[in-house]
């Protein structure tokens, strides 16, 4: 079974640690030190998912989600397309 995994850094107070979950099982994530590990404990607690899943008969995990990379090209110069005002600066 191949499910998406997001993998990101989280911050308490200046210690750096890396969350990890899984969209597709609500509530289903690992706090780690590393991303390897977050991912490796992710991976335990996922398959812990399934076999309580299998064991209590109900439907199985599905793999809704999916992962597209959005390549968004810099402007130099910010365009004002009416949607929002311009700044005016404070004195």
């Amino acid at each position: 079974m191949r499910l998406v995994a997001v993998v990101q850094p989280t911050y308490k107070g200046l210690n750096k640690r890396f969350s990890a979950y899984c969209p597709d099982i609500p509530g289903c994530m690992a706090h780690e030190a590393t991303a390897e590990k977050a991912l490796e404990a992710l991976r335990a607690t996922v398959t812990h998912q399934i076999h309580a899943r299998e064991e209590l008969g109900l439907e199985s995990i599905k793999n809704y989600c999916k992962v597209e990379v959005l390549e968004i090209e810099p402007q130099r110069k910010p365009q004002n397309d009416g949607l929002f005002r311009p700044l005016k600066a404070v004195r």
